[in-house]
């Protein structure tokens, strides 16, 4: 039986490859993590957005985060009960800066098999429309593996700036969100963003989760369980924060951002 998901719910996630939206976390923490966010970058004069790959675990809140277990009920009616994260992103578009994020399918470049990956996009502050909320494309799920463009362009989000073209925008449905909720999504739903139109931050964390079967394509890699238990073994454990901000984690992290971003190593795309 599901845990708090009707089986219409599971049904039109299977169809549709999305849900939205769901109560998550208390707004209070959101502002927290937004507090630590900023803190970070006066501190290290970087964005938080810029760490590509694992960023729920260089801030113990974001760790809390990832194991919230309204956010948690809700994934596990998708994929089971032995969860493990992934990987996470914490997505930054400040007020009228211009960024977006291309229409892209995680799965062309996640390098994970099989493709049961779900996305869990926590609103740390509101996502409108007029602020570059998410939207997708209905069912693209089910269809194929799109071919993408790495433009690395300078105000695209994505870590190569991947583009798939030809998409039918006119289709595509938007999940606005208010502060604490989230929303789900496949990880081969085609899926994009446009730019924020308003003065205020638009910022969200994107948490991707596996069930414990789910195997890396490109080698060992690194995962954490946040719930249940692994019986497969196929993920080294990472490492959990220790503090407000785990330097040692955010060395690591960053080093391995670097390496996804830098076109001399193979993407998983190309794997």
């Amino acid at each position: 039986m599901p845990k708090v998901l009707s089986e219409d719910q599971i049904d039109f996630f299977r169809e549709t490859g999305f849900l939205s939206p769901y109560d998550g976390i208390d707004p209070t923490a959101a502002a927290a993590m937004c507090a630590d966010l900023a803190a970070f970058e006066q501190s290290e004069g970087m964005c938080a957005g810029d760490i590509n790959m694992k960023g729920h675990l260089c801030f113990s809140r974001a760790y809390e985060i990832t194991a919230n277990d309204q956010v948690l009920d809700v994934v596990e009616d998708l994929i089971g009960p032995n969860i493990l994260a992934f990987a996470s992103r914490f997505w930054v578009k400040k007020g009228n800066d211009g960024k977006f994020v291309s229409w892209h399918q995680d799965s062309a470049y996640f390098g994970l098999e099989p493709h049961d990956l779900v996305t869990a996009w926590v609103a740390l502050t509101a996502s409108t429309e007029e602020m570059g909320c998410m939207k997708v494309l209905p069912g693209s799920h089910l269809g194929e593996t799109h071919s993408h463009t790495e433009t690395f362009a300078k105000d695209n989000l994505l870590a190569r700036g991947q583009v798939i073209s030809g998409i039918e925008e006119s289709k595509a449905v938007s999940m606005p969100l208010k502060v604490g909720q989230f929303s789900c999504h496949h990880e081969r739903i085609v899926h994009g963003s446009e730019a924020n139109s308003t003065p205020n931050d638009r910022i969200g964390m994107a948490i991707f989760y596996i069930p414990t079967h789910v195997k890396s394509t490109i080698g060992r890699r690194t995962a954490c369980l946040v719930r249940g238990v692994d019986d497969y073994g196929h993920w080294d454990a990472d490492p959990l924060p220790k503090a407000a901000l785990d330097r040692d984690i955010l060395d690591h992290t960053l080093a391995a951002s670097q390496r996804y971003v830098d076109p001399q190593y193979i993407q998983e795309a190309e794997a």
